[in-house]
């Protein structure tokens, strides 16, 4: 059975030649747009507060709407790319692993996504559907990613990094904006922007797109019989922000649907159909529907020239019909924050937090659960999951150079119905007008979810006529045949402990004007309570009669795991990061990150092999990235993207490193723009893994697919 992923890359939009954030001015004034510096660059998701770049004792990294146009990205995922020390690897077309000094998995669970403050994480599923982020390209500002736990200002899941896409005011939302993309694999894409001003106070914004692609970009013949499916995506948002005597009231909704073509089925065992001579697998083909669905209101008032006070409301609805995730919720979300400058002579922050998600999974008959090649089964469908939490930050200057920050959140959990405490203490030291340093320590823990708790994963497999030999000998085989059916069950466990992670972090910050900007900082991390599966018990049954024709029974293999949590580990590295714009046209960012996984392991599980903790130590080392940004006259520019990632060489203990090693990734995206006169379109060629078709970025254990070069053409229009 190949099943088609979800494709939201698909949903994310193609390079636009003229970026939203100036959408006002000539196209030539955008070719001249010098570097921020640091002190100009205001950032929010560290300290929930707008502070300067520059004053922020975390390595942030901000990657702006021009570099987010200039990389030839289709979605966040692609985007990412660009942020030093994030692992972004591309499993299919449109599916990705992204993780922060940790482990690369489909779902990560230490990392927090969010659009403007509002979570996208699945707390059903404990990780990011990066294919199902309801947000337009083109109507992001900037991305901000904060490297490092930040559990006290955004709560569980903010372990090892917290990525918060900003979206632009209506007011600098593209107007009367348009595009139209074709390329190979079958991708097209239609895009429509429009915003304007209502009254003196009001402005209003919305878009809507459209994009249909293949699944996979692959020669591989596993997929050639299905390179007829689609996936299509449509994607919608609107916003209106009011501004009037201190007051500014944002109202958001918007949503994404996916559907996607994909090959299911069910195994047709003969002992449950006596008298049926059918094929053991009746496939069909079906389609999958994935969708998002958000509204929300922020209310900030300016109390005083050093007090304000915000309020938010948040509604999602999220449901997709996947057999490993056929389920749905309804969250809301509740903020409130007040902020004060001048208390004690420090700048305080408090908030209160409150999330109530109504979770459902679909039940399934018995048979069903053991007939499909995979399925989730809940121990009950419904739930209503819970949390509360209360924060405070504050900021004291304790001398002109030495800035301390420290805070906390106390966050409970109805699912564990307990409450942990996320602190912080990080502190800077001004070293001139352009040079800063700082250290810190966090701790944050990872949400606890229902996947791995009260819900059990099962994969089965069937095959009639099969024969039954000695291992590692196939001239010893039992006289005759039989039908086998394996069933595997990952069974949650209710007592699972709540992972922590404490990190410890120093930086340097250095920026030169409008020329330079350069990042460094190491980390060390601590990770309790890992999680892993453990073999509980494996059963074998013979059922004589009512088999496939000329064999003798029907063999049926029981394994059941459960999760527990063994492993212990300590992480440490450094990420760099540089953006250089020697001239007015010529731009160059690079980073680099470096990080080491060493696993303990405790127990039972790790008493006959050090597998398991191996296996987890099993991770690239070294990240690397550059863009490169020219702007060769006020019509033509080009732009390059390159990405490595660097092979493991996993330790015997985990298997033939062919199958289980990290290959070694090298991507170069080349994508060149031309607009002939000032009010004529802009047409961009784009080009993803340029002289690097079919590659493949996971371990071939992991079942990835190859990724082929890909090229579109884009035409878009900005009306007058």
């Amino acid at each position: 059975m190949l099943k088609v992923s979800l494709a939201a890359t698909a949903a994310c939009l193609s390079f636009q030649l003229s970026s939203p954030v100036f959408a006002s001015t000539d196209f030539s004034d955008l070719l001249d747009m010098p570097l921020e510096t640091l002190s100009e660059t205001k950032v929010v998701s560290a300290t929930r507060s707008s502070l300067s770049l520059a004053d922020i004792p975390a390595a942030v990294h901000v990657i702006s709407s021009k570099e987010i146009q200039r990389s030839g990205a289709r979605s966040v995922a692609d985007a990412l790319v660009l942020a030093p020390g994030l692992h972004v690897a591309k499993f299919s077309n449109y599916d990705w692993g992204i993780a922060a000094r940790t482990t690369n998995e489909s779902l990560s669970n230490t990392m927090l996504v969010m659009v403007d403050g509002r979570s996208v994480f699945n707390g059903m599923f404990s990780g990011v559907d990066w294919d199902l982020i309801p947000v337009s390209l083109d109507n992001i500002d900037r991305i901000e990613v904060v490297m490092g736990p930040v559990g006290t200002i955004w709560g569980g899941n903010a372990v090892n990094a917290v990525v918060n896409i900003i979206t632009l005011d209506a007011e600098d939302a593209t107007r009367r904006h348009v595009s139209a993309s074709v390329g190979n694999y079958n991708y097209r894409e239609y895009q429509l922007h429009h915003g304007g001003q209502v009254s003196d106070n009001l402005y209003l914004s919305g878009y809507a797109e459209f994009v249909e692609h293949m699944p996979w970009t692959s020669d591989e013949e596993k997929v050639q019989p299905m390179q007829n499916y689609r996936v299509y995506t449509e994607r919608f948002g609107m916003r209106g922000d009011y501004q009037n005597m201190g007051r500014t009231v944002s109202l958001q909704l918007g949503g994404i649907r996916s559907r996607e073509d994909y090959l299911w089925g069910y195994y047709q065992p003969h002992f449950l159909n006596p008298g049926h001579d059918g094929p053991d697998f009746a496939s069909f083909d079906t389609e999958m529907l994935a969708e998002e669905y958000f509204a929300g209101v922020k209310v900030l008032q300016e109390l005083a020239d050093d007090r304000q006070w915000e309020q938010q409301f948040w509604l999602t609805y999220s449901s997709s019909d996947s057999a490993d995730r056929n389920a749905y919720f309804t969250r809301l979300d509740s903020e409130t924050r007040y902020s004060d400058a001048n208390v004690l002579g420090g700048h305080l922050t408090v908030g209160l937090n409150y999330r109530v998600i109504d979770e459902y999974f679909r039940p399934y008959e018995q048979e069903e659960i053991y007939t499909s090649p995979y399925v989730r089964v809940a121990d009950e469908s419904g739930f209503v999951n819970q949390s509360l939490a209360v924060y405070m930050n504050y900021s004291y200057p304790l001398t002109d150079t030495t800035e301390l920050m420290v805070g906390n959140r106390w966050q409970y959990f109805n699912l564990v119905d307990d409450t942990f405490s996320q602190p912080q203490i990080r502190v800077m030291q001004d070293l001139g007008d352009n040079q800063r340093l700082w250290a810190g320590w966090g701790r944050a823990v990872i949400t606890p979810a229902r996947q791995g708790r009260t819900t059990n994963f099962h994969q089965n497999a069937y095959g009639s006529d099969v024969s039954f030999c000695e291992a590692g000998n196939v001239n010893n085989c039992l006289p005759w045949t039989f039908d086998y059916l394996q069933i595997i069950e990952n069974l949650g466990n209710e007592d699972m402990p709540v992972p922590t992670v404490d990190t410890y972090e120093i930086g340097y910050r250095f920026w030169q004007g409008q020329q330079l900007q350069f990042d460094a900082n190491l980390f060390y991390s601590e990770e309790e309570s890992i999680p892993a599966w453990h073999l509980i018990s494996a059963t074998r049954d013979y059922l004589p009669g009512n088999s496939s024709p000329g064999t003798a029974g029907t063999i049926v293999d029981i394994y059941k795991y459960q999760q527990i949590a063994p492993l212990s580990s300590i992480t440490y590295g450094g990420e760099l990061s540089m953006k250089w714009q020697p001239s007015s046209v010529l731009q160059i960012n690079a980073g680099y990150s470096y990080r080491q996984i060493e696993a303990d392991c405790h127990g039972s599980v790790c008493a006959s092999s050090d597998g398991p903790l191996r296996s987890y130590e099993n991770e690239p080392v070294h990240l690397a990235t550059a863009q490169v940004m020219w702007d060769i006259t006020s019509q033509w520019w080009v732009s390059n993207v390159v990405q490595y990632v660097h092979g493991t060489k996993p330790d015997p203990l985990v298997g033939d490193e062919e199958y289980y090693g990290w290959p070694d990734v090298l991507t170069w995206d080349f994508i060149m723009g031309w607009q002939p006169t000032k009010h004529a379109p802009n047409f961009t060629l784009s080009i993803e893994n340029l002289f690097n078709d079919q590659v493949n970025e996971f371990p071939s254990n992991y079942g990835g697919f190859d990724n082929g070069t890909q090229y579109w053409v884009e035409v878009d229009w900005q009306w007058p």
